[in-house]
């Protein structure tokens, strides 16, 4: 999870605290997508694209408060949008007892909305006060709070659901963004970081973000790839560990993130970046070759460990580049990008998965190779952000 002395200046900030907070929002999202498409069906009589929408909505709300959340903590701070954040998911989360429809997709929208806040002002937060040579590890490990909240959130609800009943389920999508608030409300007021007196325009989507964002979405279209076809080709394999699929994809994810999050900062994002685009690329090109269990275990490993390297790579790029007081916006408007690419590869993968669905594959093989162009084709432009020099 990481620790208080990886962040530097302004006194201590609440790494731990701020993890946690971030960990529950997450999986608040994480129990409601296990349960939200019977519910929609079963007691709102949605249809099924219907329902998928009432569990896909949420996300997009999350991709498209990214970037506004940043560009809120560039100007008042941090702690006050993640505070915002977890206000709108407790909102959110009460709205799950909707009794129609229209009710239903707002809560959605809220939750989703609040847990990007909540992500986006916590991490600028903790980026701020970090040193530019500790970013990738620092980011890197933080977002497992995430991942993990996501993970663990379909478990509970499951476990909810196995003694109680849907409000059950709501109730705790309640609570759990109230304890995020507490958490987060407990915190001391950050130091704020003093650059100087020039001001600029804040970009939605800051121009160190750019071409980072750019290889983000195509690199991260494998990931939407493999969630929605890597139990399926494994069906369509005869392959008896179907079910152990994902398990080994996220395993290899979050090793991967937390042993290799430091990369970028010893490296350079770029240089890593690179090599995680060919790791990817090289996993979801087996997956679509496979006709053997254990290679295909292989290569779903070795997929999950290339794309876990993406986020801490290209945060070490951009904090780099950015004018920190657009800083927290880039780092929205990266991570929305991830957002974007995990979108439309499910759609994308479709129009051409074929019988076996292998064809996803080659076509995220493809797109993680595509991911370097951006960067390659900049990489004699780009450079540290600089603060003018003074009159």
């Amino acid at each position: 999870m990481g620790t208080e002395r990886h962040v530097l200046s302004g006194g201590a900030v609440p790494y731990r605290r701020l993890w946690s907070a971030c960990f529950l929002g997450f999986a608040a999202i994480g129990m409601t997508m296990q349960v939200m498409p019977a519910y929609a069906h079963e007691w709102l009589g949605a249809d099924a694209v219907t329902a998928g929408l009432a569990v896909t909505i949420g996300s997009l709300a999350t991709m498209f408060s990214r970037p506004i959340s940043g560009r809120f903590a560039d100007q008042s701070g941090g702690r006050r949008v993640a505070m915002i954040g977890a206000i709108l998911g407790l909102i959110g989360g009460i709205g799950h007892v909707a009794t129609n429809l229209p009710v239903l997709v707002l809560a959605r929208l809220l939750l989703g909305a609040g847990e990007g806040a909540l992500f986006t002002g916590s991490v600028g937060w903790i980026l701020t006060h970090t040193a530019q040579s500790q970013r990738g590890k620092v980011a890197g490990h933080f977002g497992l709070s995430m991942w993990m909240g996501l993970a663990s959130g379909p478990m509970l609800g499951t476990a909810l659901m196995a003694i109680g009943t849907y409000r059950d389920v709501w109730k705790a999508a309640s609570i759990i963004p109230l304890l995020a608030w507490v958490l987060v409300a407990l915190t001391r007021r950050e130091a704020r970081v003093s650059h100087g007196g020039t001001t600029i325009r804040r970009a939605l989507f800051p121009r160190a973000a750019w071409v980072p964002g750019a290889s983000g979405v195509f690199a991260s279209i494998g990931y939407g790839i493999i969630a929605a076809f890597l139990v399926p080709r494994f069906a369509a394999l005869d392959f008896a560990g179907q079910s152990f699929a994902l398990t080994v994809f996220g395993v290899a994810f979050m090793i991967m993130r937390f042993l290799g999050s430091g990369y970028a900062d010893r490296f350079g994002g770029r240089q890593v970046l690179f090599s995680a685009f060919l790791i990817e690329s090289a996993g979801l090109a087996g997956l679509f070759l496979t006709h053997v269990e254990w290679f295909a275990f292989a290569s779903t490993a070795l997929a999950g460990a290339g794309l876990s390297l993406l986020i801490p790579s290209v945060t070490s790029l951009v904090t780099e580049a950015a004018d920190p007081r657009e800083r927290t916006a880039a780092l929205g408007a990266v991570t929305s990008a991830w957002d974007l690419g995990t979108a439309i590869g499910g759609p994308l993968g479709g129009l051409v998965a074929g019988a076996s669905n292998a064809g996803p594959f080659a076509l995220g093989a493809i797109a993680a190779l595509i991911a370097i162009a951006p960067l390659a084709i900049n990489a004699k432009r780009e450079r540290p952000f600089a603060p003018p020099e003074r009159p």
